[in-house]
C-alpha cells in the first residue's frame, strides 16, 4: 500500500515539474520570437544588478578532510564504551549523517550559486529545501503506514538540522567578514 502512495506522490511531483518546464519553454519561445517580456526582463536585470552591488560576497565555507576524519573518529568511539544503547546510538547517528549529507550538498549548491550572486544563492536555498522535502516525503510514503510518521519526523529533523547548520555557518562567516571587526 505505501509503495502506491509514494509512487502517486512522486508522479504528482514529476507532473508538476514537467508542467512548469513546459510552461517555461512556452514563455521562453514567446519571448524569443515576439519579445513581450523584454521591458520586464530589462527592469528585473537592472534591479538584480543594483541588488548584487549592495550584497557582498562572503567566503565559501565547506567541509575539510580533517573534519570528516574527526567525525568518523567521534562516531566510532562510543561503540566501544559501556552503557551505550547501540540501537538509540545508531538511530541518532543516522540522523546526524543525514544532516551532514544535507549540509554538504546544500553548501556545495550554495557555493555554486554564489558565483552568480546573492539572489541566485537565495534561490538555491529554496531549491535545496524543496528537493529535501520531496525526497523525505517519498521515503516516508515508501515505508509501512505505522512507520511513516516516525520516519518522516526523523528525516525532517535531520534535514532541518543540516540546512540550519549551513545557514548558521553562512551567517557567522558574513559577520566575521564585516568591516570594522
Amino acid at each position: 500500500m505505501s509503495v502506491r502512495k509514494a509512487t502517486r506522490f512522486l508522479n504528482r511531483v514529476l507532473e508538476a515539474t514537467l508542467t512548469l518546464c513546459v510552461l517555461a519553454v512556452v514563455i521562453a519561445l514567446a519571448e524569443r520570437f515576439f519579445h513581450p517580456f523584454s521591458p520586464l526582463i530589462d527592469r528585473i536585470s537592472a534591479w538584480m544588478n543594483r541588488t548584487e552591488k549592495l550584497l557582498g560576497k562572503d567566503a565559501l565555507m565547506g567541509i575539510s578532510v580533517g573534519m570528516i576524519a574527526l567525525t568518523v573518529a567521534v562516531t566510532l568511539f562510543p561503540l566501544f564504551l559501556r552503557g551505550v544503547d547501540r540501537r538509540q546510538y545508531r538511530t541518532n547517528t543516522v540522523r546526524g549523517v543525514i544532516a551532514s549529507v544535507v549540509f554538504f550538498f546544500s553548501q556545495a549548491l550554495y557555493g555554486w550559486a554564489e558565483q552568480y550572486g546573492q539572489l541566485h544563492l537565495l534561490g538555491s536555498m529554496l531549491f535545496a529545501i524543496a528537493v529535501t522535502l520531496v525526497i523525505i516525503e517519498f521515503l516516508a510514503l515508501s515505508t509501512r503506514i505505522d512507520e511513516e510518521v516516525s520516519l518522516r519526523t526523523d528525516l525532517l529533523s535531520a534535514a532541518a538540522s543540516g540546512l540550519a547548520s549551513g545557514i548558521v555557518i553562512r551567517l557567522v562567516s558574513i559577520l566575521a567578514t564585516l568591516p570594522g571587526r
